[in-house]
């Protein structure tokens, strides 16, 4: 797969992940349907438990192999450095599995939930399986075999899709859908063991060897540990102020479009290795420069999209009872046009990973602050959505500072603001000529058909003419869906 383009792994990767998440999404729409508002808020609180405990002790280790894999030209070397990682995520998900048993009872009276106490019981295994799941990942986008990654990613779709849907079906037991859960993800690491085991190797234990792995890892897990806990910080908030039925609505509202953050971190994933291994910071910026404004044409205009369609979106795929999380979804919505890049990813392609947790720390402190003061007050639930909106902006504008000011790169030279403030002026536009569609559709199937289709004529003709959308975008379009159509037809 060494012979694909950077845009076309890039592509591959997102085309991929974007299907998890259609399968995710449609996981989380049955399961909503199918459970009481209480269990499925359950359900969803103890992914915020491993999404948080996970980040803590994983210490950065996958995202150091994107580094250090591309480095070692030694295949030996490549071999014990990936047998060595396998061993230590192992050693962690023990760790968590052993902490999550002994102190489920302190995490249950944490979130006011007592249903926790017996689900832990199953849940806790989870980790054992899915660490090792994340380093095949890594492995496989360090080794520039995207095409490896995407049959695990498609095998694990379909192990899901079976053992969670299916028990959800069949049974109608939350209990019964967590156990489906943790065997789908023990099937997946036999899976990743196996795919895996040509890959490493027996290796002696050399300190330096973990020192210089751990000096590169430790700042980013401990600035992860920090922005995930930033990050979860409305949600934790939230489950320990509300009930769980609260928190289901909440936390299905409470997001940043999944697909969004695939798209992003697929094409970071991808540009990583090579920022990485290039000396030049011209070829850098410019990397990170296009990969930005084509980022910007998608998440743009899809965020102004998702605000018109809120409340029907929120209704039409979680039902009626869920309407109430189109507010929180609205709020959310804001934090995208910051997400077409990932101004960290900067720090990690030089090694500077220190401003990472430096920023972190700070993100951290300022969320907390905010989540306890604006949930105490009228706005209540909206609170804690709000103070991640503003936090994100902070975090934002700080690592733009120190790229300027730290890492003296140009921010003209990585940043296309006249082709950003188009493409967002174009999504505006094309949005506020919609919103009247609103009230002249009155049915809800209609409205969910008739306004997308307009909305995207309408954004690509203004962004055309505005020059957001250059005439080398809509080249690159045409070719790729004529390439589409061609191996369709074979």
């Amino acid at each position: 797969m060494a012979e694909l383009s950077l845009s076309k792994q890039a592509g591959l990767l997102s085309i991929t992940d974007s299907l998890r998440f259609v399968v995710k999404t449609l996981v989380g729409i049955i399961l909503a349907r199918i459970l009481s508002q209480a269990d499925y808020g359950t359900y969803r609180q103890l992914f915020l438990i491993y999404a948080t405990l996970s980040t803590v002790l994983l210490l950065g280790l996958p995202q150091s192999m994107l580094y250090f894999i591309p480095k070692l030209g030694d295949e030996e070397q490549r071999r014990s450095f990936i047998g060595r990682s396998i061993d230590l995520v192992s050693l962690l998900a023990i760790v968590m599995v052993t902490g999550v048993l002994i102190f489920r009872p302190l995490i249950s009276r944490a979130f006011s939930n007592p249903q926790l106490l017996p689900l832990l019981l199953v849940f806790a295994f989870y980790p054992l399986y899915m660490f090792v799941n994340q380093i095949f990942s890594s492995v496989m986008l360090g080794m520039k075999q995207p095409l490896r990654l995407v049959k695990f990613s498609v095998f694990s779709m379909a192990t899901d899709l079976v053992l969670i849907l299916g028990s959800a079906l069949l049974f109608r037991k939350l209990e019964v859908i967590v156990l489906g859960l943790v065997i789908a993800a023990f099937i997946q690491w036999i899976y990743a063991r196996l795919g895996l085991r040509k890959e490493s190797s027996s290796y002696g234990f050399h300190w330096e060897d973990y020192k210089k792995q751990f000096r590169f890892s430790l700042p980013i897990g401990l600035s992860a540990i920090i922005g995930i806990l930033a990050v979860q910080m409305d949600k934790i908030v939230i489950s320990s102020f509300f009930d769980p039925a609260q928190y289901a609505v909440f936390s299905v509202g409470a997001m940043e479009l999944p697909f969004i953050g695939i798209l992003v971190n697929s094409v970071y994933s991808v540009i990583l290795p090579a920022m990485s291994s290039s000396d030049s910071p011209e070829q850098m910026a410019q990397l990170y420069r296009g990969s930005v404004r084509k980022n910007a044409l998608l998440i743009f205009p899809i965020a102004a999209l998702f605000f018109v369609l809120s409340t029907d979106l929120m209704s039409f795929l979680y039902s009626v009872r869920y309407e109430g999380a189109a507010v929180y979804f609205r709020i959310y919505l804001f934090t995208l046009p910051i997400r077409v890049g990932i101004f960290g990813l900067i720090f990690q392609a030089v090694n500077r990973t220190k401003y990472i947790m430096q920023n972190a720390i700070l993100t951290l402190v300022a969320n907390l602050i905010l989540n306890l003061v604006l949930v105490n007050t009228s706005l209540k639930m909206q609170g804690p959505a709000i103070a991640t909106v503003i936090v994100t902006y902070l975090s934002s504008a700080v690592y733009l500072w120190l790229i300027h000011f730290r890492l003296k790169y140009s921010l003209k030279l990585m940043l296309p603001l006249s082709q950003l403030l188009r493409t967002m002026i174009a999504a505006i536009l094309a949005g506020a000529l919609v919103y009247p569609f609103l009230s002249i559709l009155h049915h809800q199937l209609l409205r969910l058909s008739v306004i997308p289709i307009v909305f995207l004529i309408l954004y690509l003709g203004i962004a055309y003419i505005s020059k957001a959308l250059l005439p080398y975008d809509l080249e690159s379009i045409s070719s790729g869906l004529k390439e589409s159509l061609r191996k369709f037809k074979r």
